[in-house]
């Protein structure tokens, strides 16, 4: 559809006011084609008007999605670098529990290879005394530090399974709900 309200009403090009249109229109004594083509261009404009204000709705209904999209984006791409820490802290934690384990194994290769448990010790000593992880000197009791130290690991990871349990259950539960 053109803009009629853009264009000029009258054939000189001069405009007309929608009120003058109205006394047009509405003149019983006029003649039969303006009168027509009066009430004609009013309910063109009304219907600019309607289209007018419907469009500008979803112009803002548009513009409300765009910053909700923008928002949403920006999340994403936190939990994306979020995500990727994560993944690279887990990494990390998943190679130092394997040098670890490394570290003791080839302490026992060492004791049993020479039969000089000192030097199968020596292996975990180097690993702990390097970034500073040896026990303080003043213990003595093995048992007891390791039951000491390691009760509240323990709590941790039975939260840990605790949790990873339950996620479980909760996702066969979903599965038997959709009949998988």
């Amino acid at each position: 559809m053109i803009n009629i309200d853009k264009r000029p009403f009258r054939a000189d090009g001069g405009d007309i006011s929608t009120g003058r249109l109205k006394e047009i229109a509405d003149n019983p004594y006029g003649d039969e084609e303006k009168c027509r083509l009066a009430k004609r261009m009013l309910a063109l404009l009304d219907e600019v008007e309607v289209a007018t204000d419907a469009c500008n709705g979803w112009q803002i209904k548009f513009a409300e999605a765009d910053e909700r999209l923008e928002a949403a984006e920006k999340r994403i791409a936190e939990l994306t670098v979020e995500n990727e820490y994560i993944r690279k802290r887990f990494k990390e934690s998943d190679l130092l529990f394997g040098k670890n384990l490394l570290v003791m194994q080839a302490a026992i290769i060492e004791w049993q290879g020479t039969g000089d448990a000192k030097k199968g010790l020596s292996w975990i000593y180097n690993t702990l005394f390097g970034p500073g992880e040896l026990p303080d000197e003043e213990e003595k009791d093995a048992q007891a530090y390791f039951d000491r130290k390691y009760a509240p690991l323990d709590e941790e990871l039975m939260n840990l399974h605790r949790w990873f349990w339950e996620q479980r259950e909760a996702e066969r539960a979903a599965a038997a709900g959709k009949g998988e």
